[in-house]
């Protein structure tokens, strides 16, 4: 009777129960004014919410914080592009200008952070031979006394110097005979001039070691025509040790990297090659163990003695070695505990195991 005067049938009065239980419990009456509670799962749904924005916001940083990255890498790299070819260029008139000292110190640095770059040793090499040029000595004689043999003489004396290989000799009549008559015979004056250059230019930088003036000969020599294997390869060896040369003293790694590369190729272009070598690789060594790192002094301190057999480097290079392997040696396993861990079944003295009883629970009591 009291259900059907309230409007509210069994069924309707049991969902509403049912539904009161989604609420917090409420020990009280209601008012009309009393604000519905929210639901106990609302909370969690709430901490969801905010753990997904907040993943969310976390995997937007790292993609940005990698995109940026890429592009520093690569505005990094277009900036040191840009300034190894301003530099060169730079130095490309320090040279015509004369300004030997500031195109030596502009192509190291381009060397430095591009040691590929186009023609750069070259350049380097002329800059290196302007600066170690001997320097003129004055001399009494007022004209150079003017040889008064007829031209075909001069040719005939030049041919005969050559072929005996007497370059300086048949290069100074060479230039007499063009002083008198430019158009005598030119292709064949130019020919011998090349050889002669080309001669005189290798034997000074494979037999008596005057690698700024072979360089200088055979860049001369090209004037006339391209270089063979052989001259180009004795020329690129000169200027290949100028260029480590430059670095001794100043940048040991990048020394011992260059006179390493010649020392493979060109062990004998100066006696003192192998010895720059290794001396430059030591003293490599050296900086890197100062700084921690052992195994890669170890390998310049093996690089060195492989060049020249330093007795007195070996107990360093011993001691660089102990501290690598100390270094890269796995970790020891753990020793074996003699204690039963818990949990494992004890073995009686027949050799069956004894099981072990389940914990009590904590509902038990």
């Amino acid at each position: 009777m009291r259900l059907m005067q309230s409007g509210m049938t069994p069924n309707s009065e049991k969902n509403a129960n049912n539904s009161v239980g989604d609420f917090e419990e409420d020990s009280g009456p209601r008012s009309a004014n009393t604000p519905m509670l929210a639901p106990k799962n609302s909370g969690r749904r709430i901490l969801i919410v905010v753990g997904a924005v907040l993943l969310g916001v976390i995997a937007t940083s790292a993609a940005g914080y990698a995109v940026g990255r890429s592009q520093g890498r690569t505005r990094r790299q277009e900036v040191v592009s840009q300034i190894t070819e301003e530099q060169f260029l730079l130095a490309v008139e320090d040279l015509d200008a004369g300004r030997f000292e500031i195109a030596r110190q502009r192509l190291e640095y381009v060397s430095r952070l591009d040691p590929s770059y186009p023609n750069i040793a070259e350049r380097l090499g002329e800059a290196l031979l302007a600066l170690n040029a001997p320097t003129a000595t004055p001399v009494q004689r007022l004209t150079p006394t003017p040889n008064l043999a007829p031209v075909g003489a001069l040719f005939d004396h030049s041919l005969a110097a050559f072929e005996a290989e007497d370059w300086d000799l048949s290069l100074d009549l060479l230039l007499a005979l063009r002083a008198k008559d430019a158009e005598f015979k030119s292709l064949e004056v130019d020919r011998l001039m090349f050889g002669a250059l080309r001669n005189r230019g290798v034997n000074r930088i494979s037999v008596e070691g005057r690698l700024e003036e072979g360089i200088y000969d055979l860049s001369r020599a090209q004037r006339f025509g391209p270089l063979d294997r052989e001259a180009d390869n004795w020329k690129s060896w000169a200027q290949l040790y100028l260029l480590a040369n430059s670095y001794m003293g100043l940048d040991w790694s990048q020394a011992a990297f260059y006179y390493g590369q010649l020392y493979l190729i060109a062990p004998y272009l100066k006696n003192d090659t192998y010895l720059k070598y290794a001396n430059s690789a030591q003293a490599y060594g050296d900086q890197l163990y100062a700084e921690k790192d052992s195994c890669a002094a170890q390998e310049q301190y093996q690089q060195s003695l492989s060049a020249w057999e330093n007795p007195q480097l070996i107990p360093t290079a011993t001691k660089a070695a102990d501290a690598c392997r100390t270094a890269t040696a796995p970790a020891p396993l753990p020793a074996p505990s003699d204690e039963t861990p818990e949990g494992t079944p004890s073995i009686d003295e027949s050799g069956t195991p004894t099981p072990i009883p389940p914990e009590p629970s904590a509902s038990s009591g």
